[in-house]
């Protein structure tokens, strides 16, 4: 079995610090959209759609409306030239069935992945000012931005660290700017072998 979707879950870290000056093409943000809408979804529905942002001028104006890392206490978000390249926002039906945050959360993963894979890093950010996007990007009749996901080139380092159960799941950076960001262990996520009910 190979490792390399593990992989590239451990090397696809939120990141909130991008080099900002290095655009992303726009044939890779559909590439990435592709991706999601190969993704499972509930009664193969196929409910979301996708947004593509690249531009300097329509970032600069989408930037203000989202909220940033809620762990880094004081930190505003990225400084100019920090700031991620481009957006994909997911919007999803404003009436919601049960299973539309599922989807949307498949498919948000899947284009991390597929990011990370195109050597790309990304942030999803479900933090931001709901009642002013539209002013940015319009969603379609009936739809609403559910999720916007960060793009861009990563301009910090994170570090995975070991973390015990109960303990601080809270990242973090230290002196050098490093990001932080406790994960269980395997052994600590599965329940043991025989757990089930007969």
């Amino acid at each position: 079995m190979t490792n390399l979707v593990c992989d590239l879950a451990r090397e696809a870290r939120s990141v909130r610090r991008f080099r900002e000056n290095e655009p992303v093409p726009v044939e890779v943000l559909r590439k990435l959209v592709q991706t999601a809408g190969l993704a499972p979804c509930a009664a193969n529905l196929q409910q979301l759609r996708f947004s593509i942002i690249n531009d300097g001028s329509t970032c600069g104006r989408l930037f203000p409306l989202l909220k940033w890392a809620g762990y880094l206490e004081g930190w505003p978000g990225p400084a100019p030239g920090e700031r991620p390249a481009a957006y994909i926002v997911i919007h999803a039906p404003s009436q919601e069935k049960p299973f539309t945050r599922i989807d949307a959360g498949i498919a948000a993963g899947y284009m991390t992945l597929a990011a990370r894979a195109a050597g790309l890093s990304s942030c999803l950010l479900l933090s931001f000012d709901r009642e002013r996007i539209p002013e940015v990007v319009e969603s379609p009749d009936g739809m609403s931005a559910m999720l916007v996901m960060a793009v861009g080139a990563a301009a910090e380092e994170v570090t995975i660290e070991p973390l015990e159960p109960g303990g601080d799941v809270r990242y973090w950076r230290d002196g050098t700017g490093r990001h932080h960001v406790p994960k269980l262990s395997l052994d600590d996520l599965l329940l043991p072998q025989g757990s089930t009910k007969e």
